[in-house]
């Protein structure tokens, strides 16, 4: 290998460090319209009216839209691939702009001023009545009898889904338990049985949600955004619009982080709909620091309620799990974080008479949950290790020996039908507890007496690529040959901060023969022109986006 597997500097290095790298917001024109969100007050209720009279006069104001002026048209926000099955599709649950509020700030009108200042002005003097309801923040009050369903259009509950994954279709965790005292005696068995929970979680990225849109002299509306999925925001623009997906443009010049947030389609739709309401002029909206934390996505909370059984010599016998995420008001990325969690939970490890993960997605009036860098693993993780430490702890097992005795095996094949042809797990602990001197430590630190103790620690979790088999991978690749002899390389796989740009020109360099410093990569993704690719997500890129950049490559013989 001459390039692959060696040291470069980044591609994108320079333009980063120096500030010559241009972001959204340092390319919106000097006189584009400045656009702000009318939030709402409450938290469950509906939209009775709306006065905008006083906003009207502030100087400045352009245009004020409010949900009744919206398409009545209902689309879904997450980034996934869009199924031709209507079961694989992502769940249509809000508008632009909402009239039935679910959750404190929710978008119900948006002021289109000159400035900032004229926009913030009349925002707060947009009055608004509503129909208010109780509200139903925890997962707890959204399950309890009797409450307000959010969206009974699409459920007649607040459980947008409910999965249910075994190790094997009979499997049953009372009647294991029964098997084991038969077979062990039930002097022999540890039982231990929890609630865990794990917090909501903001990205935090350094770049605020921001986008700018204007229509063309051909009637087609333009979106610069910082995204991570350029294509698919275009598709889910022309489904919020109602428009054919041909007069939808989107651009993403660099962008200043992400980690699953942007893997949303979140102010765009909104953006190029306020712009066709100000005629085709240029408007910008841009979220505050706030808005980004309160209003876009977070990691979900869940709450896992766990039962494991293990013999006293430190066998895993069986395990059982339900496991509620609080999706907050809208679906997001859907059920498929909740069900990557019990899948995750459940595979980790080996349970001799089998293991039951029961995943249930709550709709609640909180912030929206999404997707967040591991998609749902970090949760399941916390789950699977938190009832392993529990029953080490009763049973008096070392931590490391239970998991290398009890982790699922090399070629295990997992639900999904995915069979794990890679595997270091047991390697990887070893090196570790070497590392940390986890045997010495764990002596050391074995009989401490007093408010302030030391000890060590361990977990373990498994992680893979790509979204098969939820849905389908694809993704392309454009090299043009310059008359000097090196290359452009095109794609629409979208370099966030995680290296990509760099990446996909060593693999270009390796193909073609070309040396590094003649192969020249767009980061700018243009959806006019850049070929299709679903974007920058689930560590898929140089794998699948890989796969187009090397034609006739394995990832076998780039790893040679």
């Amino acid at each position: 290998m001459e390039t692959v597997g060696k040291s470069f500097v980044r591609v994108d290095a320079r333009g980063k460090v120096t500030g010559e790298a241009k972001y959204s917001n340092d390319l919106v024109p000097k006189d584009c319209l400045q656009a702000k969100i009318v939030r709402s007050t409450i938290a469950n209720g509906r939209v009775t009216a709306i006065d905008i009279s006083e906003a009207q006069k502030v100087p400045g104001v352009v245009k004020i839209v409010t949900c009744f002026d919206v398409p009545d048209i209902q689309f879904p926000t997450a980034g996934h691939p869009w199924s031709v099955e209507a079961a694989h599709q992502d769940v249509p649950d809000r508008k632009l702009l909402n009239a039935r509020v679910r959750q404190w700030g929710d978008e119900i009108a948006a002021v289109v001023a000159t400035d900032n200042v004229a926009a913030e002005r009349a925002a707060r003097l947009v009055k608004v009545e509503y129909e208010e309801y109780d509200p139903i923040p925890t997962i707890e009050e959204a399950l309890a009898p009797g409450a307000t369903p959010l969206h009974p259009d699409i459920r007649k509950d607040n459980i947008f889904v409910h999965t249910s994954f075994k190790t094997s279709p009979n499997f049953d965790y009372e009647k294991a338990k029964q098997q084991a005292i038969e077979e062990y005696g039930e002097e022999n068995l540890i039982e231990v049985e929890g609630t865990y929970r794990t917090p909501r979680i903001s990205h935090c990225h350094i770049e605020v949600c921001t986008s700018w849109a204007y229509v063309d002299t051909n009637g087609k509306v333009t979106v610069i955004s910082s995204t991570q999925i350029p294509h698919i925001t275009r598709r889910v623009i022309s489904q919020a619009l109602g428009w054919p997906v041909g007069r939808v443009r989107v651009i993403k010049p660099y962008i200043g982080g992400g980690f699953g947030n942007k893997q949303d389609v979140l102010q765009e739709p909104l953006n190029a709909f306020l712009s066709i309401a100000c005629g085709g002029r240029c408007v910008c909206l841009e979220l505050s620091r706030e808005e980004c934390i309160s209003q876009t996505r977070t990691r979900h909370a869940a709450k896992g309620v766990l039962r494991g059984l293990a013999t006293k010599d430190g066998k895993l016998l069986a395990r059982e799990g339900d496991i509620y995420t609080n999706k907050g008001a809208y679906a997001s990325h859907g059920h498929a974080i909740t069900a990557g969690m019990t899948t995750n939970f459940k595979d980790i490890m080996h349970d001799a008479y089998g293991c039951r993960a029961d995943g249930y997605s709550v709709y609640t009036t909180s912030a929206v949950s999404g997707a967040m860098r591991a998609y749902g693993v970090p949760q399941a993780a916390f789950f699977a290790d938190s009832l392993t430490d529990d029953i080490c702890y009763k049973g008096g097992f070392d931590p490391l020996k239970f998991r290398m005795e009890n982790c699922v095996p090399p070629g295990f094949v997992a639900s999904n039908g995915i069979t794990y042809y890679s595997y270091s797990l047991k390697e990887c602990m070893k090196r570790g507890a070497e590392f940390i001197h986890w045997d010495e430590k764990r002596k050391e630190y074995a009989n401490q007496t007093g408010p302030v103790r030391r000890g060590v620690g361990m977990g373990i979790f498994m992680y893979k690529v790509g979204v098969y088999p939820i849905s389908l991978e694809t993704s392309s690749a454009r090299m043009i040959l310059n008359q000097d002899g090196s290359i452009q390389v095109k794609l629409s796989a979208t370099e966030i901060g995680q290296g990509a740009d760099t990446v996909f020109s060593q693999m270009a360099s390796e193909t073609t023969g070309i040396t590094m410093d003649n192969v020249y990569i767009i980061s700018t993704q243009d959806t006019d022109v850049a070929p299709f690719d679903t974007g920058a997500y689930a560590s898929r890129q140089s794998f699948v986006t890989g796969k187009a950049v090397t034609p006739g490559r394995g990832a076998d013989d780039l790893a040679e």
